[in-house]
């Protein structure tokens, strides 16, 4: 990657994007080379540093939707029949505003009532554990064919993240 890839990543300024580049190069655990005009940074996956702390870090990110999944199964009751993730985090954009946008269907509009007295503790949960804050969408399977949720189903197929169960 180069490293005006990694600024436009980070979102940061060219000089603290260079200077965290050059420290990582005189550490080893980043391999630089030039490309054209540009340097093409990789990582070293036999440093210390990158073995240790940012490998488990890769590790546990590609975790993170399975222990949401597990999280709402374990306080949301009754369980819905799928649960799907949506919204600038599931499409993985740096600039997902601290929200968890989570659409929940239900096989009753009985379910879909009772499950509400449980989304505060959901809520919690979310925020405690990721510092997100929930946004939720309770459907049923009555109520998911409705007019003013097609512009929801088309977001769910377009950049969905199905975390359990599955959809009609």
């Amino acid at each position: 990657m180069t490293g005006r890839a990694v600024q436009r990543t980070a979102e940061l300024s060219n000089k603290v994007i260079m200077d965290a580049l050059h420290r990582l190069v005189e550490l080893r655990a980043l391999h630089v080379e030039p490309h054209g005009r540009a340097q093409l940074y990789e990582i070293n996956r036999n440093h210390y540093l990158v073995d240790r702390a940012l490998q488990p870090a890769f590790a546990a990110e590609e975790h993170f939707w399975e222990d949401v999944a597990r999280t709402v199964r374990r306080i949301i009751r009754p369980r819905p029949i799928a649960a799907v993730a949506t919204g600038p985090l599931a499409r993985d954009e740096t600039q997902y505003g601290g929200r968890l946008m989570l659409t929940m269907l239900f096989s009753t509009g009985r379910n879909r009532l009772r499950a509400l007295q449980t989304v505060g503790a959901l809520s919690e949960q979310i925020q405690d554990r990721y510092a997100l804050n929930l946004e939720q969408q309770l459907l049923d399977l009555k109520t998911m064919d409705r007019d003013e949720y097609i512009p929801l189903w088309r977001r769910v197929e377009r950049e969905g993240i199905l975390l359990f169960g599955s959809l009609p």
